[in-house]
């Protein structure tokens, strides 16, 4: 095992690529490890004093916020790193600051456009759905915070130029502050919905400004706030804008696997809700490696497509997909086999009843994770049109399984469709890049 170890150390040490990857990975990996564990003890809190009811009108009212920031909040990190990096590549310093501005600019304007709207469409969301009024509180609540969703440009900047300290840093932060936030909230009011929702929003206000700060930090260091300030519009790289709406497209097609799953639950029952979200919490705890993977891979694939070698992004791809369902699968399976009987023996037996769904949901995580690296290699090719349109069809197809199924297998329905919405992306995302892109 020594021996396999200082190999590994001493090929890392020879191949400036995966060593800075691995350095990159092992940073986010430290925050997101401290943030994780940090929000499992907010959901579990959330949960065991609002009960499955009460947390999935929780649930209901942050879902909704997310749904709208992801329809109508274009957020610009991609274009921002893609066009960043290419205009590190060629020491182009105009054309990096008028991305930046001009990232910056798609933020503010979206952020405030999806906050009006989020609010005007409420009551008819809540109405047409059969929202309980709990719920919909919940949700005009959530809405405030869309206003400062402006994490796009930030946390492309952060990236591109490999702050991931600083990311770590105020993951950890931030996850700390909701916590004591929550748990202030139980203590001073008691298992009120919409006062944990105030301390949510109020934690997540806090995130995006803190950010931005960060950010223009950042940006103030490297490139200077006054030449962003000064930045023209002619110094901005050609596509930029095209290829942000594109990938934001891309974004907005999956909105509806990452939220309406809630909604057509929602029809059902709030307590259904509850323990659909508390379980993807739980699983959620998987991440911690894909999410770092997926922030760090991009800077460094985009910056290999600069340079001509897209042979060897793909193969890196590929590489990291084999190790990560080496690492993530036996850790499912062991959730599978644990979680359902310790929730139901220190929570609520409704959690171990629903096991099955549980185990599923573990199973779908592990396809999930071990593909994480494929969708920002797909995005650093600049196949964001191609994305846009895959993710489209995929959740198209999604939807119409989760309607004709629900009313027959009730809550099984969504995650089956969700299997069915996962191979088609992955499917032809992978077939795409083998026929079209590297043949």
């Amino acid at each position: 095992m020594g021996g396999r170890l200082k190999l590994l150390l001493d090929r890392l040490n020879g191949n400036e690529f995966w060593l800075k990857l691995a350095k990159n990975v092992s940073t986010i990996v430290v925050g997101q490890g401290g943030a994780s564990a940090l929000n499992m003890v907010t959901t579990f809190l959330s949960a065991g004093f609002l009960g499955a009811a009460g947390y999935g009108s929780l649930m209901i009212g942050q879902t909704f916020m997310q749904a709208v920031d992801a329809f109508l909040n274009f957020q610009s990190w991609q274009g921002v790193i893609r066009y960043g990096s290419i205009c590190q590549e060629r020491r182009d310093d105009a054309g990096l600051a008028a991305t930046i501005k001009a990232g910056f600019f798609v933020d503010i304007a979206s952020a405030l456009m999806g906050c009006a709207v989020a609010f005007a469409i409420v009551p008819l969301v809540s109405s047409l759905l059969g929202w309980d009024d709990v719920s919909t509180l919940a949700a005009t609540i959530f809405c405030f915070e869309i206003a400062v969703h402006v994490e796009g440009t930030p946390t492309g900047v952060l990236r591109l130029f490999d702050k991931f300290k600083y990311v770590a840093i105020h993951a950890v932060a931030v996850s700390a502050l909701k916590l004591v936030l929550v748990a202030a909230v139980f203590y001073a009011v008691g298992p009120n919905v919409a006062a944990i929702a105030f301390a949510y929003c109020a934690a997540d206000v806090l995130k995006s400004v803190s950010l931005f700060a960060i950010a223009l930090f950042v940006v103030g260091k490297r490139v200077g706030l006054k030449g962003v300030a000064a930045a023209r519009r002619r110094d901005l790289p050609r596509g930029f804008f095209s290829f942000t709406m594109w990938s934001n497209l891309a974004a907005t097609a999956d909105a509806p696997i990452q939220y309406f799953d809630v909604f057509f639950l929602s029809m059902l029952s709030s307590e259904v809700v509850g323990v659909f979200k508390f379980f993807k919490q739980l699983l959620s705890a998987f991440t911690l490696l894909s999410t770092p993977v997926q922030q760090a891979i991009m800077p460094q694939l985009a910056e290999l497509m600069a340079k001509g070698q897209d042979d060897q992004a793909f193969a890196v791809v590929k590489k990291i997909e084999r190790m990560v369902f080496k690492v993530v699968a036996p850790c499912a399976a062991l959730a599978i086999i644990a979680v359902p009987p310790a929730l139901s023996f220190f929570m609520d037996p409704v959690y171990g009843g629903y096991w099955h769904l549980f185990a599923t949901l573990a199973a779908l995580t592990v396809v999930s994770i071990t593909f994480s690296a494929l969708h920002p290699c797909f995005t650093a090719y600049g196949l964001s049109k191609q994305s846009a349109g895959i993710t489209l069809l995929a959740n198209v197809i999604y939807l119409i399984a989760c309607y004709l199924l629900l009313g027959v297998i009730d809550i099984m329905a969504i995650p089956l469709a969700m299997g069915v919405q996962y191979a088609l992306t992955i499917g032809l995302k992978s077939l795409f890049i083998k026929k079209v892109v590297l043949a």
